[in-house]
């Protein structure tokens, strides 16, 4: 950001000296109103230009794209700045020439600004398109209120095939600007074989006490009997454990399989869609395990749940659903933190109701979540289970409502095995973990929590964004970190205005026992730290084994040239490791 202001205040300058910059007499009442003078650059390289004269080129998918400096200064003596709202507007003419429909194009050409009014210019705002009575695209940019040299606006488009120039009037608002508008011009071009993306439906999170969907042991949502290879089990989700009839977009499952004559994977999809390569629970014959699946819901209101070989029990958990709109809550990503370790006195100090240790058979911890997050609706966990002395399972729950049946992470006497947990908040800001049988150590890192406030949640179901064992790639090696931009065209994803993912996150061929950290990386330049205090995800040598994730995304930054910085970063502990990650679905601003 600071390499981005000091160009600009170069390239303001320079223009200052060339005379393409008007300066302002400092009387008012004599000085003219100003002009707006803005200079484009295609793909972060070449020469500057006039956007009135040229177009602005916007290739489509990839997620550089290119932008325009918008000057403001208007004073003679360097230290007044006149600031004011710019409207940009793209025609309605050529917006329907472009093949779109302007609700479409509004997704699909996505634009963002080098500062924030609210936060004095110390990040990147995306900015999003108005649809007019008309048909045509406007979007205001807010007066700069950090004295600034000018604004740059960043333009991507979405994948496409077909070309279209999409004629533009930018216009400042504030009465010491001249208020003829400055026409310019974009040229959103595609590549054959490209397809444009497909946008899912934003919506907003409704938690539930975990509630039992499936059971093959038993009947419950299915007929009573194992799934086969190469077979499914159809889960109605509409109109279920408090889930609406009609409306729900997504659903967060906790699927387990148990029972299993051979070593196999689930996958879960929307019903009536072709169903992904992507696994999502991975499992060797006669395991127990689970995993959180947060997938789209069929048109039909079902997902199925596809098993690749022998036989197995599946079993399947709701904790909450998506709908379209404002009717649940929102995410708010966090820095991953520890909140909870029974070993460590430090993080659990010992209380008269709890004395510090592992937590016993038929016994419950509770943890406050309101310390950190006061209006937290719901909490995303990754629970991870250690030195259990017998085969037990914990079940994650509202403190102050009744314990249901569903269980959140099961595990055999001596296993380590995190699972993902999405849970409501009691009424009195906390958490119940319950440990079934034996006693074990509990830990519990926070990722993110729902409440009133935050980013909206788009579907997207599984699309492999990261696979070491691919060609090129590299086993990731002990205390070693990789980086990846999973906010990007070429995965179907915007690169702008994405503050979250959701991801199953999979280690296959360790050569040791180990564990991963996934964690958000802001910067340019990356500098591995201290070996986080956290972990996403366990396992053992030879062991293939995923977990849901759900990670920060950083604002996407330039590092110069089409250079990127900004991404997520995955830690392995010990020997060697491949990964291979999943998204299901990002989180969006508004």
């Amino acid at each position: 950001m600071r390499k981005t202001k000091r160009a600009m205040a170069a390239t303001a300058g320079a223009f200052v000296l060339l005379g393409l910059l008007p300066l302002q007499s400092a009387a008012a009442d004599t000085a003219p109103p100003a002009k707006l003078w803005t200079f484009c650059i295609n793909d972060w390289s070449g020469s500057l230009f006039d956007p009135a004269e040229k177009p602005v080129a916007v290739p489509g998918g990839e997620d550089a794209g290119s932008g325009c400096w918008l000057n403001f200064r208007s004073s003679d003596d360097g230290k007044t700045w006149a600031g004011a709202d710019l409207e940009l507007t793209l025609a309605a003419e050529s917006v329907a020439a472009s093949g779109y429909t302007p609700q479409q194009l509004a997704r699909m050409l996505l634009v963002r600004t080098n500062y924030s009014a609210t936060e004095a210019g110390e990040d990147w705002t995306a900015r999003h398109w108005t649809v007019t009575p008309e048909g045509a695209l406007t979007l205001t940019i807010p007066n700069c209120t950090n004295n600034c040299t000018g604004v740059f606006l960043q333009v991507s488009g979405a994948p496409r095939e077909r070309g279209a120039v999409l004629k533009g009037l930018l216009k400042a608002t504030g009465p010491a600007y001249d208020p003829a508008p400055l026409p310019l011009s974009f040229d959103y071009f595609g590549r054959a074989g490209t397809q444009p993306v497909t946008f899912g439906t934003p919506g907003t999170f409704v938690p539930v006490t975990p509630s039992r969907l499936l059971d093959t042991r038993n009947g419950t949502g299915a007929p009573v009997g194992k799934v086969g290879g190469g077979r499914s089990a159809n889960v109605r989700i509409a109109g279920r454990a408090g889930a609406p009839a009609q409306g729900v977009t997504a659903v967060v499952l906790n699927v387990t399989a148990t029972n299993p004559t051979m070593d196999s994977h689930v996958i879960a999809y929307p019903h009536g869609s072709a169903r992904p390569t992507a696994s999502n629970l991975n499992f060797t014959a006669g395991q127990t395990i689970s995993n959180q699946v947060t997938v789209p819901v069929g048109a039909d209101g079902t997902v199925d749940l596809y098993n690749n070989a022998g036989s197995a029990d599946l079993i399947a958990d709701i904790s909450g659903y998506y709908v379209a709109g404002d009717g649940g809550q929102r995410y708010t990503s966090v820095s991953p933190k520890r909140l909870l370790d029974t070993r460590s006195p430090w993080i659990t100090p010992s209380t008269p109701a709890r004395p510090f240790g592992p937590v016993g058979g038929g016994r419950t911890i509770s943890l406050d979540v309101s310390k950190t997050h006061p209006d937290a609706k719901a909490v995303t966990l990754n629970v991870t289970a250690t030195n259990p002395t017998m085969d037990s399972h914990v079940i994650a729950y509202p403190h102050g409502s009744a314990r249901p049946t569903a269980s959140n992470l099961n595990f055999t006497a001596g296993q380590t095995i995190p699972n993902q947990v999405t849970v409501p908040v009691g009424a009195d800001g906390t958490v119940d973990l319950y440990n079934n049988a034996g006693t074990v150590d509990l830990i519990a890192d926070i990722s993110g929590y729902y409440s009133a406030t935050g980013s909206r949640f788009v579907p997207t179901g599984p699309t492999r964004v990261l696979d070491t064992r691919q060609a090129g790639g590299k086993r990731l090696g002990e205390h070693e970190e990789l980086y990846f931009q999973p906010n990007s065209w070429k995965f179907g994803l915007p690169p702008f205005g994405v503050t979250g993912v959701t991801m199953n996150v999979t280690a296959t061929g360790a050569t040791s026992d180990s564990h991963l950290s996934v964690f958000p990386e802001p910067s340019c330049y990356h500098f591995p730290g201290m070996w986080p205090e956290y972990s996403n995800l366990n396992f053992t040598a030879g062991q293939t084994i995923p977990n849901a994730v759900t990670s920060a995304v950083p604002i996407l930054n330039s590092c110069g040239g089409n250079t990127w910085g900004d991404s997520v970063g995955i830690y392995n502990h010990s020997g060697t490791v491949d990964v291979i990650a999943d998204v299901s679905g990002y989180f969006t601003q508004d």
